[in-house]
């Protein structure tokens, strides 16, 4: 496991922690159960009852809410599978022009892909790409004892070649929201895994893609970055908008009816926007952070940074009409966007005539206030449902710096300053041919510095404090759930029930 702590400065330090002892939490269960540090104390036992719009605590089979999902989960014996195609094609998504992109089974976002918890996914790629390898990457997934389906070229696997295919399987231990993806050029989709909840709704309205959009393609705008990537000119909702002058395109549209509570699952799948993100009118009801069931808190706007999730309750008890929702990208550091206040789509209650919306957006001062800070920040937002705390005696000060630098490579052939982002002077280049789980399978410790690894030694804890420049940015430690201790903050560990990311 891992503690994260962020300080805006320019290094990054790591102490390792000694090993602990794990206190399991229901885990005399026959499902399978894995070893971990953490020691947890359920807020209510598992009962037996069926999950409904009014018991979305409940599962069944012995598990419910009260189940931590590091600890114990389901196995149903049951595979779902899908077959994914990826292809060359073009997408005009606002009504602006083509552009060249990659898809997935030539939609955008791809398929909702979607399993129940304790199922297994079996998930056939093939690439039809003329050109390119390719791959992808199950966001968040923990990958227990199958870290060879990760989906990541260079780390885990080669790239899928053109023409070949590849089947990824793997067991969902987790229940929520997440996402799979190759990247900036088109190619990701959206994953839900159903299970039990931390507060009841009627219906679920699905996963609500946010992203930036690029007037070009990222092969086009890779050598014109220059610290950050070039300007995003849009954003999308579910693949969808009008056009910045609104006169082409269309808004994303979700019908509702009165009375009726409904989940959205909110995923920032953006390359350099974060969003404010509000439904005029209806507050939303905060469950999960990610793939982590939360205690239940009300906020007007959330906070998502980059690869983030948050599931949300609304209830549909406002005068029948249409209502904005609204993708802001905050002012500052938080990456810029030509149209920041325009990504938008529509709530429509369904007894009333559809059309664009007249509705006001939320005060913007206060709590609600533009920010590049997460939902934890300074709060005690995004608590787990499950009490967790690290024991006070896991840790020992062994710092190894981990110097995290933007720097001036050099000059191109016209003159023009070559940037990259470096971690110990190096950046990341992995072998296509021979990715970093090779050498594990061989027992082969004699790794390339430029595939730039970091050896965590094995015990139970690592303690990390990013010092970072002023530069808000996602650290994503993919599998696994850091538990967030602070950001700005004197540097003291704060060992109970802290908020937990995958993207803090």
């Amino acid at each position: 496991m891992y503690l994260l702590h962020t300080l805006p400065l320019l290094a990054s330090w790591v102490a390792y922690a000694a090993g602990s002892a794990a206190m399991k939490r229901q885990a005399s269960s026959t499902s399978s159960a894995a070893d971990s540090a953490t020691t947890l104390t359920p807020d209510d036992a598992d009962t037996e009852c069926t999950n409904g719009p009014h018991s979305r605590a409940c599962w069944g089979g012995g598990f419910s809410i009260a189940t931590d999902f590091d600890q114990k989960w389901p196995d149903t014996g049951k595979t779902v599978p899908y077959t994914l195609d990826i292809t060359n094609t073009t997408l005009n998504p606002d009504g602006t022009g083509d552009r060249l992109v990659m898809l997935i089974n030539n939609q955008y976002p791809g398929p909702v892909i979607r399993a129940q918890w304790g199922d297994w996914l079996e998930i056939t790629v093939n690439n039809k790409l003329p050109n390119n390898g390719t791959g992808i990457h199950w966001h968040g997934i923990r990958q227990f004892e199958t870290c060879d389906q990760d989906g990541v070229p260079g780390i885990t696997e080669c790239p899928i070649a053109p023409g070949t295919s590849r089947t990824y399987r793997f067991h969902c231990t987790q229940f929520g929201t997440s996402w799979c993806v190759q990247y900036g050029v088109g190619t990701l989709g959206t994953l839900v895994i159903d299970g039990p909840a931390t507060d009841n709704y009627d219906e679920d309205l699905g996963p609500f893609a946010l992203t930036d959009w690029y007037d070009e393609t990222a092969f086009f705008n890779n050598p014109l970055a220059r610290i950050a990537p070039p300007q995003p000119y849009t954003g999308l909702v579910n693949g969808m908008n009008v056009s910045p002058d609104g006169t082409k395109g269309k808004y994303y549209n979700a019908t509702v009816k009165s009375a009726k509570k409904y989940r959205l699952r909110l995923i920032n799948t953006s390359v350099d926007s974060a969003f404010m993100v509000s439904l005029d009118n209806h507050p939303f009801t905060v469950i999960t952070s990610d793939f982590v069931p939360i205690k239940p808190y009300v906020a007007e706007r959330v906070f998502i940074g980059i690869g983030q999730r948050l599931d949300v309750i609304i209830e549909a008890n406002q005068t029948a009409s249409n209502y904005w929702f609204r993708a802001d990208v905050p002012a500052g550091a938080c990456g810029s966007n030509a149209n920041p206040k325009g990504i938008r789509a529509i709530i429509h209650y369904d007894n009333t005539t559809f059309g664009n919306p007249t509705s006001t957006a939320w005060d913007t001062t206060g709590a609600n206030a533009d920010r590049c800070t997460d939902e934890s920040y300074n709060s005690n937002k995004l608590e787990p449902y499950w009490d967790s705390f690290v024991p006070s005696d896991a840790l020992t000060a062994n710092p190894t710096l981990l110097s995290v630098q933007a720097q001036e490579a050099g000059l191109t052939t016209d003159n023009r300053t070559i940037f990259r982002w470096a971690i110990n002077t190096t950046s990341l280049n992995v072998d296509w041919d021979k990715p970093i789980l090779e050498y594990v399978q061989e027992g082969n410790t004699s790794y390339p510095a430029y595939e730039n690894l970091i050896d965590v030694p094995d015990v139970a804890w690592t303690y990390w404090v990013l010092q970072e420049i002023s530069t808000p940015g996602g650290i994503p430690l993919n599998a696994h759930s850091a538990i967030t201790t602070g950001f700005n903050r004197s540097p003291c560990i704060h060992y109970n029930n802290n908020g937990r990311r995958e993207c803090a």
